[in-house]
């Protein structure tokens, strides 16, 4: 279980990064959580069409060998993702 966590931890590394420009630009519009939240959805929503592709798919063969299925992974991103935004937006919130 714990070697799955860290195999999430490292697939959202690099994602990290959009999801915090995303969390920006919806912060610079109107700081509501639920549309930060629904914005994500959209995203991994996104992600997950984007496994039709075979180079995409090829990468995550690696998580598949550790027991992670696509569901499971790309579910606990969205919610380790809305752990991040939510409490982000609420200080923005309180500071403005």
């Amino acid at each position: 279980m714990l070697n799955q966590f860290r195999t999430i931890l490292y697939y959202y590394r690099p994602l990290a990064l959009w999801s915090f420009i995303i969390t920006f630009f919806i912060t610079v519009i109107k700081p509501i959580i639920i549309l930060a939240i629904l914005t994500k959805l959209f995203a991994v929503i996104l992600l997950l069409l984007l496994l039709k592709d075979n180079r995409v798919r090829r990468k995550l063969k690696f998580y598949k060998i550790v027991g992670l299925s696509n569901i499971k992974l790309f579910g606990t991103l969205y919610l380790l993702d809305c752990i991040i935004t939510i409490p982000f937006l609420i200080l923005l919130k309180n500071f403005t």
